[in-house]
């Protein structure tokens, strides 16, 4: 992975400066990816999308921010982009976060629902990223809603959509309709991800699952 230089944003609220980082070259070396769509890919980290300011605590999309410039090396920066230099990274939203953004009506299109929704998604899921993990799925009231949701605003979409909502059925022990759901994906770029649904469903796991895990030497070495 190759850093690149920092893009320099103002809140859009309070004009409070924040920074987030960009990535020239990007390795999916020890990438995971999980059966909820998530990855981790330490060598491919993603800035966030939406963002709390540290300083008036509101929440906003960084694409919404102005753009004040990128900030260069501190041996040749300005007395205006010095500044910069103290601004705060921008920073991931908890599941918490996610659920009062949309509370707060900042998805008001279905395209950004689906985006909130997932992202809430994925946050509560964090807790089960560990082979510890007491339960391994979603059994919070508002959670579950959150799940439901996506169940229903996925239904009929495009394949890539589709293990989403058969994964989403799947975490709610809906193995049935996970099932009917699959039956839409037919092509053979998602054949391997609807196979290991297909093995989750097949022993009644509720759990989340890794999906697949690319081997830190090498990114053609898959693990899992």
């Amino acid at each position: 992975m190759i850093s690149g230089p920092d893009l320099v944003i103002a809140c859009p609220v309070c004009q409070a400066l924040a920074k987030v980082f960009t990535v020239e070259n990007f390795d999916p070396r020890g990438a995971i990816t999980w059966s909820d769509g998530w990855q981790d890919a330490p060598m491919m980290p993603r800035p966030p999308r939406i963002t709390r300011c540290a300083n008036c605590h509101k929440i906003y999309w960084t694409s919404e921010a102005p753009q004040l410039g990128y900030a260069p090396a501190p041996e040749i920066a300005t007395a205006e982009q010095a500044v910069w230099m103290n601004a705060p990274f921008v920073e991931s939203l908890d599941e918490s976060g996610v659920a009062e953004a949309l509370a707060n009506g900042l998805a008001p299109t279905p395209d950004l629902e689906m985006e909130l929704r997932v992202l809430r998604w994925w946050r509560g899921n964090d807790a089960f990223r560990r082979g510890d993990a007491p339960i391994g799925h979603a059994t919070e009231i508002g959670a579950i809603a959150n799940i439901e949701r996506i169940i229903e605003m996925m239904d009929g979409g495009e394949e890539d959509l589709l293990l989403f909502r058969a994964e989403a059925q799947r975490e709610l022990g809906r193995f049935e309709d996970a099932l009917r759901t699959l039956e839409g994906v037919c092509c053979s770029d998602w054949w391997p991800a609807k196979s290991r649904l297909l093995s989750f469903i097949e022993v009644r796991s509720q759990r989340l699952e890794i999906l697949f895990a690319t081997d830190a030497e090498s990114p053609e070495s898959p693990t899992a």
